[in-house]
C-alpha cells in the first residue's frame, strides 16, 4: 500500500491534470451530442498519436515496438464490432453529426491513459523491463487496441454522413 500511495504522490499535478481533462472528454460523450466532421476525428487521432508515441517513447523506435502497436491497432478495429456497442448517430446538414450518449469512448479513452501510466511508472520502478522483448511487445500491443476501437468508431460514424448509393432499377 506504501508502494501505491509513493507512486501517486510522486505523481507529477500535470498527469492528474490530463486525466481529469480526459475523463470531462469522456463524460461529455456519455450524453447526446453533436460534432462537426473534423471534431469527429480530432479525438482519435490525437489519442491515436498519444499511444503510439507512448510506446516509442517507452520502448524506443526498433524494428518491432511500432509494428506490434500497429497490430494491435488493426486487433482493435477488426475486434469493434464485437467489443463496441452500436453507434447511435445521425448525419445533419453542414458536415455535423447527432451522436447518442455512449459510455464506451470514457472507458477507452480511461484505457489509454491508464495504459500508458502503468507503463510509465512499470519502467520507471524496473527501467529493465523496457529491454525485455516480449515486455515492450506486449506493452505495444495494449497501447495500440485501445486507438483501433476509437478509429473504427470514428470510421463507423463518418461513415452515417456518407449519402446512400441509390440502386437503379434495370
Amino acid at each position: 500500500m506504501n508502494l501505491i500511495l509513493l507512486i501517486i504522490t510522486r505523481t507529477p499535478i500535470w498527469v492528474w491534470a490530463l486525466l481529469a481533462a480526459l475523463v470531462a472528454l469522456g463524460l461529455h460523450q456519455a450524453r447526446d451530442h453533436e460534432v462537426s466532421r473534423g471534431r469527429a476525428l480530432v479525438q482519435p487521432i490525437a489519442l491515436g498519436l498519444l499511444s503510439f508515441f507512448g510506446a516509442a517513447s517507452a520502448f524506443g523506435w526498433h524494428a518491432t515496438v511500432q509494428p506490434v502497436w500497429l497490430a494491435g491497432f488493426a486487433l482493435g478495429i477488426a475486434l469493434s464490432r464485437h467489443l463496441m456497442p452500436p453507434l447511435r448517430v445521425q448525419a445533419l446538414a453542414g458536415g455535423r453529426f447527432a451522436i447518442g450518449g455512449s459510455w464506451a469512448p470514457l472507458v477507452l479513452i480511461v484505457a489509454i491513459f491508464m495504459l500508458r501510466y502503468v507503463g510509465s511508472v512499470s519502467l520507471a520502478i524496473v527501467p529493465q523491463l523496457a529491454d525485455l522483448p516480449l515486455f515492450a511487445a506486449g506493452a505495444s500491443a495494449l497501447y495500440g487496441l485501445p486507438s483501433g476501437l476509437l478509429a473504427a468508431r470514428a470510421r463507423r460514424l463518418l461513415q452515417a454522413g456518407r449519402p446512400a448509393l441509390a440502386l437503379q432499377a434495370a
